[in-house]
């Protein structure tokens, strides 16, 4: 499995199978603590090949520095079937609202497939 995009945006949609993406960023910033981040959307394109085609698993986690989860996470199974190409793929758009960072620092959005980590999103929260 290959990763084509992974990204936190403001908008993100599966139009047909185009996957559009609006405004990516990597950091937010506010005054006052505790903030809240009223809505973003995550994004991602996953790319299978055939011998990988069938159920996986997969898990998105937001966590702290610390690595404390912040919110429950996003779990659920993604089927992949065999297409005429040699590969298929797979286009997410999943909307986040109202997450409250409870302070500035670092935090992290994690994918996992079939329980296993593949790939961190760093999220820059910023004291103004």
């Amino acid at each position: 499995m290959e990763i084509e995009i992974f990204t936190l945006c403001d908008h993100a949609q599966d139009f047909n199978g185009k996957l559009v993406i609006v405004g990516t960023f990597d950091s937010i910033s506010s005054a006052t603590y505790p903030f809240t981040h009223a809505a973003c959307s995550l994004a991602g394109r996953l790319r299978f090949s055939e011998k990988e085609s069938g159920v996986h698993d997969f898990k998105i986690k937001l966590i702290d520095d610390d690595g404390i989860e912040l919110y429950p996470s996003i779990e659920g199974n993604i089927d992949v079937s065999k297409s005429v190409a040699n590969y298929s793929t797979i286009n997410f758009a999943i909307n986040l609202g109202n997450l409250e960072f409870k302070k500035a620092g670092r935090y992290a959005i994690e994918l996992y497939i079939d329980n296993e980590w593949q790939k961190g999103l760093p999220i820059n929260v910023i004291k103004q």
